[in-house]
C-alpha cells in the first residue's frame, strides 16, 4: 500500500445543494479528492485499489457511497429523513483527482426548512473542511463545515 495519508496539504471537500422547494427536490454534487477516498476505503473498510484504474476494487464505489450516506445526511421540515439516490459518480484524470458524486432525493412535502449534516471525512481528518453551497430559488447560502461544525439549518 503506499502512503496516501499525506498526498496533499489541503483536506477538503465541496458539496453543491439544489433545491427546488416547492416540488421537494433535492440535487447535489459533492467533491472530494480521490485519494481521501481512497484513504477511508482502506481504513475503513480495508479494501485496496485505485479508484478509476484497472486496480480499482469491485467494491470501491459501493462502499464510497455507503460512506457517503452514513456521514452526509439532509433533513427537511419537521424531521423528514431525505433518502439520498447516487445518480452517478465520475472521476476526474487530472493531477490530484477527484471524485464527484452526482445524487438526489425527494421531500414528501414543499420544503420550509432543511438542515444538513455533513461529516465526511472528520473521522479520518482532524482538519478536514467541508465547503457547502445551498441554493433555493434566489435564496444562496454557503457554510464552511469541519470536525467540530458539521449541522446546517437553512430556512427556506
Amino acid at each position: 500500500m503506499c502512503n496516501i495519508l499525506f498526498a496533499h496539504p489541503l483536506y477538503v471537500s465541496v458539496t453543491d445543494v439544489d433545491i427546488d422547494a416547492q416540488r421537494g427536490n433535492i440535487m447535489l454534487s459533492i467533491r472530494i479528492y480521490a485519494d481521501d477516498l481512497e484513504t477511508i476505503l482502506h481504513n475503513k473498510y480495508n479494501v485496496d485499489g485505485w479508484i478509476g484504474t484497472a486496480g480499482e476494487h469491485r467494491d470501491s464505489r459501493r462502499l464510497l457511497v455507503e460512506y457517503v450516506n452514513e456521514r452526509f445526511s439532509i433533513t427537511v421540515n419537521n424531521g423528514e429523513r431525505i433518502d439520498l439516490v447516487t445518480d452517478s459518480m465520475i472521476i476526474t484524470k487530472e493531477e490530484e483527482a477527484m471524485m464527484w458524486f452526482y445524487m438526489k432525493g425527494v421531500a414528501k412535502q414543499p420544503i420550509r426548512r432543511i438542515e444538513i449534516d455533513n461529516r465526511l471525512l472528520t473521522d479520518f481528518f482532524s482538519n478536514q473542511t467541508n465547503l457547502l453551497y445551498i441554493s433555493a430559488g434566489k435564496n444562496e447560502k454557503w457554510e464552511k463545515l469541519n470536525r467540530k461544525k458539521h449541522k446546517i439549518e437553512f430556512s427556506l
